[in-house]
Formats: structure tokens, C-alpha cells, sequence
């Protein structure tokens, strides 16, 4: 005797208002995908500056590893920018935006004082 499996049920149709709410979900999540991509690629870049102006320090080129700095600055700050904008928020943040400046004041004041 062989048992019959139970049937399936019909798949319910999504309404109107459920599929828009699921479509701005997703783009939700694809916006915060491309941010976090944007800014992994990019903080290689303030970082790499950063890291060339301590190279630049110890070989005697101070004013060199001081633009070098400030360059970093500028790169976080295209950064800061952009993953805003990739998320559709505002750019007036002042938490974010003193994130995104630790990196250069640190090295800053680390070139500065040393």
C-alpha cells in the first residue's frame, strides 16, 4: 500500500503592497552593499596615504609626508561622501563625519609631534 503525499498547497499571490514593500527592502540592501564595497576599496586609499607619509617621514621629507596626510584627508572625505549618498542620507553627520577625519588627525598629530 503505497501512501499518496499530501497535497501541496497553491501559492498565495502577494499583494500589490507586499511586492513594493519587498522591492524596497531589496534596494535597501543592495544601497548597503554598495556602500560597505565603496568604502572597502576606498579606505585602502586613506590608509596607503597615510602609511606613505610615515615612509616619507623617516626618510627626512616632512612637508612631503604632511601633504601626504592632508591628501588622505581629501580621500576620506570623497569617501564620507560617497557612502552617504550610496545610502541616501544626509551628509550633515557630525559623528561621521569626525569617523571618517580620525584616521588623517591622527596621523596629523603623529607627524606633527614627532
Amino acid at each position: 500500500m503505497t501512501q499518496t503525499p499530501p497535497p501541496t498547497p497553491a501559492p498565495v499571490r502577494k499583494t500589490r503592497e507586499q511586492r513594493a514593500a519587498e522591492l524596497a527592502a531589496l534596494r535597501t540592501v543592495q544601497r548597503r552593499v554598495a556602500a560597505v564595497g565603496f568604502f572597502a576599496i576606498t579606505v585602502h586609499g586613506i590608509l596607503g596615504c597615510i602609511g606613505l607619509a610615515f615612509v616619507l617621514d623617516n626618510q627626512g621629507r616632512h612637508g612631503d609626508a604632511i601633504a601626504m596626510t592632508l591628501m588622505s584627508g581629501v580621500i576620506a572625505a570623497i569617501t564620507f561622501a560617497g557612502v552617504r549618498l550610496i545610502l541616501k542620507r544626509s551628509l550633515w553627520s557630525p559623528v561621521w563625519i569626525a569617523v571618517a577625519a580620525a584616521p588623517t588627525v591622527g596621523a596629523l598629530v603623529a607627524l606633527l609631534a614627532g
